[in-house]
């Protein structure tokens, strides 16, 4: 799955989905989904400044990207999601992080 296509770039959707959407929580990742009528749906990954400096925060971008183009035919198409890091995300491997948002996924599949 091609992740161009599927970005949230608008920080008015970001804000959107925030104030309408539902949570699920791991101990490094929160996803944030909302419903939506847009297709395709749309994904964004958020990292907060307090994750460490700019090479840090884009490395685990990548991570959550590269994540979700490997599992991302596993989401529900009719929400938009934002993926967001928490602290402590950047000790982890690409691996773990895989398998943290693998968990997220399944469990937002039994929710919804």
């Amino acid at each position: 799955m091609k992740i161009k296509p599927h970005r949230l770039r608008k920080n008015r959707h970001f804000q959107f989905i925030y104030r309408k959407g539902a949570t699920i929580h791991s101990k490094f990742i929160t996803l944030v989904y909302a419903k939506t009528n847009i297709q395709p749906f749309k994904v964004g990954f958020s990292v907060s400044k307090k994750e460490g400096q700019s090479v840090i925060r884009s490395k685990v971008k990548r991570f959550l990207k590269s994540s979700f183009v490997l599992i991302g035919e596993k989401l529900p198409h009719d929400y938009n999601y934002i993926f967001v890091a928490k602290s402590g995300i950047e000790n982890l491997t690409f691996h773990q992080v895989q398998s943290e948002v693998l968990s997220l996924i399944n469990r937002l599949n039994k929710k919804v």
